[in-house]
């Protein structure tokens, strides 16, 4: 939070006096300053919420040390006190980023009054900072955005894995961000500084495959002019993110097995081993165990890339996120930003909210990015979905929903149907709810009868337990 010092810059000793005098009455702390530059030394020194500056001080102006104060410190409150009073001067100093302008020979309730406002409104403003900054941690991590428990879930697992190099298996559906977990792992962690080395193994044959893994030396095919660093040598103190693992052969996944279990490599043409050390996380978007009973994949190999599994829960299931999807897509376009664009109409919001997302956030980002280009004010108004989208709907997002609704009333039926649905998946159990939700028993037990729901109205026919 900003600290509630003032500066008084003036070269009149007499009125340095009186208004130190004045703010030590209302329990201000005060510094004060003949010259432009004992107020630079203070400020470099200190830290203030508002800065007093007369107009005319020795070595500059107040307009000129108020210019120099929004170039250094932003968040420094700055009012013109002057004798020389004129509409051109007042204009000149808001313009340069003085907050208020007062003529000498001023009353003590003024400028007290005007010192108040301008202090509260910076408490204010750092107030809404800290709340944004809280806001961010709550529902972020790295740059994944998400409201879903499961996604929060993950999110805690994902900062404890960043702090090990255990081989990490992604599983997930296309277009989920499989990609960007695996980055945030590796951002977040110690290995950071070296290199986030990607291949999705699915977009090369077996042959061409081996090369960019291994690399290889001079003459050991046709058209291997120069020698060439693989993929794997490369992420050598860093990571290897291994997308599409499932279209790998059975020899290859032979192959990579050895380099896993021994961290070493031979390039193609080449006799010479060479010793990796990088850390190895895999996406699939198949059930690899399936994979392995049917013969496809290797057991050993499996076990090797599986050691932590984390799965992303495709869009459909966490339909929540989309407005917070969205706002980050608009706020990190470059065209949106150029436009203007900031926010979506209520009737574009519900048919994105309705929609199976069967691409998940790729499609999002996509649907996101035309219809920034087909708008023309700064609120998109329509999205252009894929045909047929309303039949595409699960029957949960089925459900009306009125976005006219005040807030709170919204976010109450929301509350309820997502309890709802914890509750019938969980047959009624209160503390595998209240685990899922994040919340304590007591807290979900509190909520369950604001919203008239009971635990027996969830249980099986045949009355499945409930803790």
């Amino acid at each position: 939070m900003l600290t509630q010092r003032i500066l008084v810059v003036d070269d009149d000793p007499l009125i340095r006096r009186q208004l130190q005098d004045l703010y030590n009455e209302r329990n201000y702390e005060v510094d004060a300053a003949a010259c432009a530059e004992d107020a630079l030394e203070l400020l470099q020194a200190g830290e203030y919420a508002l800065g007093v500056f007369d107009l005319k001080i020795p070595g500059t102006d107040g307009i000129s040390l108020t210019k120099q104060v929004r170039e250094h410190w932003p968040d420094l409150a700055v009012v013109i006190i002057t004798g020389y009073a004129s509409i051109r001067g007042a204009v000149e100093a808001i313009r340069q980023g003085a907050d208020d302008y007062i003529t000498k020979p001023f009353e003590r309730e003024e400028i007290l009054l005007a010192t108040a406002k301008i202090l509260e409104k910076r408490k204010l403003l750092d107030e809404i900072d800290y709340l944004r900054s809280q806001l961010s941690d709550r529902y972020s991590f790295a740059n994944m955005v998400s409201r879903n428990p499961q996604m929060h879930e993950m999110f805690s697992m994902l900062e404890s894995l960043s702090q090990n190099d255990a081989t990490v298996m992604i599983h997930g559906e296309s277009g989920t961000g499989k990609e960007l977990a695996a980055r945030a792992i590796h951002f977040q962690g110690r290995r950071k500084a070296s290199r986030f080395v990607a291949i999705n193994c699915a977009a090369f044959p077996d042959s061409l495959l081996e090369a960019e893994l291994f690399g290889y030396e001079r003459g050991a095919f046709t058209g291997a002019v120069a020698d060439r660093i693989g993929k794997i040598e490369l992420s050598t103190g860093g990571t290897l993110f291994l997308d599409e693992i499932e279209s790998i052969s059975l020899p290859m996944q032979l192959k990579l097995l050895r380099v896993l279990e021994q961290r070493e490599i031979e390039k193609l043409g080449g006799n010479r081993v060479v010793k990796v050390n990088m850390r190895v996380i895999a996406a699939s978007n198949r059930n690899l165990q399936e994979m392995v009973a049917s013969g496809e994949m290797r057991e050993d190999f499996f076990y090797r890339i599986n050691v932590v599994p984390i799965e992303i829960p495709p869009l459909r299931d966490r339909i929540e996120d989309v407005p917070l999807l969205v706002h980050e897509m608009l706020k990190n376009n470059p065209l949106s930003r150029e436009r203007g664009i900031s926010r979506l109409s209520n009737k574009a919001l519900q048919a994105l909210m309705g929609y199976w997302w069967p691409g998940n956030i790729r499609e999002l980002g996509n649907v996101i990015e035309r219809s920034i280009l087909r708008t023309s004010g700064q609120v998109i108004k329509d999205v252009d979905l894929p045909g047929n989208a309303n039949m595409q709907a699960s029957p949960a997002m089925a459900k009306s929903r009125d976005y006219e609704l005040p807030l709170k009333e919204y976010l109450k039926r929301v509350e309820r149907d997502y309890l709802s649905a914890v509750l019938r998946r969980n047959r009624g159990g209160v503390s595998a709810t209240a685990k899922h939700a994040l919340i304590d028993a007591a807290t979900l037990h509190r909520k369950m009868k604001a919203h008239g729901l009971k635990r027996e109205d969830f249980r099986t026919p045949a009355g499945g337990a409930a803790s």
